[in-house]
C-alpha cells in the first residue's frame, strides 16, 4: 500500500510536470511588436506581431535605384519602446545574378547611416545577420515616430542586360522586435518622480497590455499553479500517512 502510495504520488508529480512542459513554450513566446509598436512601410504594408518584413525583389534591370520608407510610430502611452532588427539570410535565390550580392543597399536611419552594402545584409564592417547582437535602432518614447529610409542600387556598369535574360528573383526577411525600455530619470523634481499610494494600487492592479506583459503574467500564475498543486499533493501524502500510521496502532 505504501508502494503504490508513492507510485500514485510520483506520477501525478511527473503529470503536472509534463502538462507545465506543455504550456509553457506557449506563454513563454511573446510577440516581437506589441500592439503600442507600429511599423509599417510607405506602400501601406504594417509589419504584423511576429516582427517579419519582406524584401522582394524580380525583374529589375542594370542601372535602376529605388528606395522604400519605413516608419516606426510608438503610440503606447507611457510607455518606451528598445526598437531592434536583423536580417535572415536570403531565403530565395534565382537566376544568373545572385541579387543578394548585386543589389547594393543602404539604410539611414532617423539621419544617420547605419548600414552599406550588399542585400543580404553582411559588408565588411555590419554584419545584419547576427541575431544574437541585433541593430539597435534606439528608444522611441510615447507618441514618437522615425523614419528609416532603405536605398536600393542595381550597377549598370557593373552588370549588362545580356545577363539578365532570365529572371533573376531573391527574397530576404527582416524581423523587428520591441521591449518595454526605462529611461533614466531627469532629477529636475523630486515631487514628479513619487508616485502616490492610490497610484501605486492601479498600477498592480492594471492588466496587461502588451504580448510581453501577457508572457510574464501567463508564466507567474502557470508556475504559482504547479506550487500550489505541488503543495497540495504534499499535504495528502502526509496526511494519508498518518492516517495509515494511526489505523496500523
Amino acid at each position: 500500500m505504501k508502494n503504490g502510495q508513492k507510485r500514485r504520488i510520483v506520477g501525478n508529480v511527473l503529470f503536472i510536470l509534463i502538462i507545465f512542459t506543455l504550456f509553457c513554450p506557449v506563454f513563454a513566446k511573446a510577440e516581437s511588436l506589441p500592439s503600442g509598436m507600429v511599423i509599417g512601410d510607405d506602400k501601406a504594408f504594417k509589419v504584423q506581431a511576429d516582427g517579419k518584413y519582406l524584401i522582394e525583389i524580380n525583374d529589375i534591370m542594370p542601372g535602376k535605384q529605388w528606395e522604400t520608407t519605413i516608419n516606426f510610430l510608438n503610440v503606447e502611452k507611457d510607455t518606451s519602446y528598445l526598437v531592434t532588427f536583423y536580417s535572415s539570410q536570403p531565403d530565395f535565390i534565382e537566376g544568373s545574378i545572385n541579387l543578394a550580392e548585386a543589389v547594393q543597399m543602404r539604410l539611414v536611419y532617423d539621419g544617420k547611416e547605419l548600414y552599406k552594402g550588399p542585400l543580404s545584409g553582411k559588408s565588411d564592417t555590419v554584419n545584419l545577420q547576427n541575431k544574437a547582437q541585433p541593430l539597435n535602432l534606439g528608444v522611441l518614447v510615447s507618441g514618437e515616430t522615425k523614419v528609416l529610409k532603405v536605398y536600393f542600387e542595381l550597377d549598370g556598369n557593373k552588370y549588362g542586360n545580356s545577363e539578365f535574360f532570365e529572371k533573376n528573383v531573391v527574397e530576404n526577411v527582416w524581423y523587428f522586435s520591441a521591449v518595454k525600455a526605462t529611461l533614466p530619470s531627469t532629477g529636475t523634481d523630486d515631487s514628479d518622480e513619487e508616485q502616490t499610494f492610490v497610484d501605486q494600487i492601479k498600477e498592480l492592479l492594471r492588466l496587461p497590455s502588451t504580448g510581453e506583459e501577457w508572457k510574464n503574467a501567463l508564466l507567474i500564475m502557470s508556475l504559482g499553479l504547479c506550487c500550489i498543486v505541488l503543495f497540495l499533493l504534499i499535504i495528502k501524502h502526509r496526511y494519508l500517512q498518518k492516517k495509515k500510521n494511526e489505523i496500523g496502532k
